[in-house]
């Protein structure tokens, strides 16, 4: 990864999946993606652990190349 961080903070992940942080912390509560627990209030995402995650809302094309 060219400078990247590998672990994110919740402004962070929510930057990087392009969705609001009140986004991140409910799916975090609704265990939808992984996070680490640090202390009470610091949580941190690891990049490939949203990536995985967010593969699992993935649909697939019905027919190869897509509408007509």
């Amino acid at each position: 990864m060219e400078n990247q961080k590998q672990y994110l903070r919740r402004p962070g992940a929510a930057d990087y999946l392009d969705v609001s942080e009140r986004t991140i912390s409910d799916w975090q509560k609704r265990r939808i993606i992984p996070f680490i627990k640090i202390g009470r209030k610091c949580v941190m995402f690891k990049r490939a652990d949203l990536d995985v995650a967010l593969d699992r809302f993935k649909v697939q094309a019905v027919r190869p190349g897509g509408v007509e």
